[in-house]
């Protein structure tokens, strides 16, 4: 495991957030293991992606009752609740899979309850490139934008997330002055965050926060 801390880094204010932390950390996840915890029935390896070294979700996992949800990811374990994070993350899907997908995951309660970015080639306002909250046996869309631009095209995307304790959340993509989708929702606050597909294969670069 390689791990960076930054100091006196300043960022911009994005919202009401101050995006930005003196010691940040940044983990290099084909050497990251031991920082991670793997679920589900998904299978990872560690290869070479774009002329990176990278951990690959090479098999996705299954769906599972009682709710629809990503079939693979991988939590960080840390101890303490986590707000902000960035993910360095690129699709392995050919250009003709239309619904081509990397998922973010965060204020995880459980298996079951917790919020997730789904960043995707497409847009339908219904289950692709949205904020959804999972919620026990139901899963409801709660980003306020409509058909967000999709923007999950080849190479390696730069995904982040805000999550407030007080319920506001952002999501960017590759552009971090403007968020591609925001929403306003208290079920959960902030909790374990994690990264993975809803049912595609993907590879994660770096993972920041």
């Amino acid at each position: 495991m390689k791990m960076a801390c930054w100091h006196r880094l300043i960022f911009p204010i994005i919202g009401n957030f101050l995006l930005a932390s003196s010691h940040a950390v940044e983990l290099e996840l084909a050497q990251s293991h031991d920082q991670l915890i793997f679920l589900n029935s998904g299978e990872w390896k560690t290869g070479e992606v774009l002329g990176e070294m990278a951990l690959i979700l090479d098999v996705p996992g299954k769906q599972r009752p009682p709710v629809r949800r990503p079939t693979e990811f991988a939590l960080l374990k840390s101890e303490n609740p986590i707000g902000e994070f960035a993910v360095k993350a690129a699709t392995l899907m050919p250009d003709e899979v239309k619904n081509r997908d990397i998922c973010l995951i965060f204020g995880y309660q459980d298996q079951t309850h917790f919020y997730y970015a789904h960043i995707s080639s497409n847009s339908d306002n219904k289950y692709h490139n949205i904020i959804m909250r999972v919620d026990g046996e139901r899963r409801a869309r709660i980003n306020r934008e409509e058909n967000p631009e999709p923007r999950l095209s080849k190479g390696w995307k730069t995904i982040r997330v805000v999550h407030s304790g007080g319920g506001s959340i952002q999501v960017f993509v590759d552009d971090m002055e403007q968020p591609l989708m925001t929403a306003q929702d208290k079920t959960y606050p902030v909790g374990k965050i994690g990264f993975g597909a809803f049912d595609d294969r993907a590879a994660f670069l770096t993972l920041k926060y």
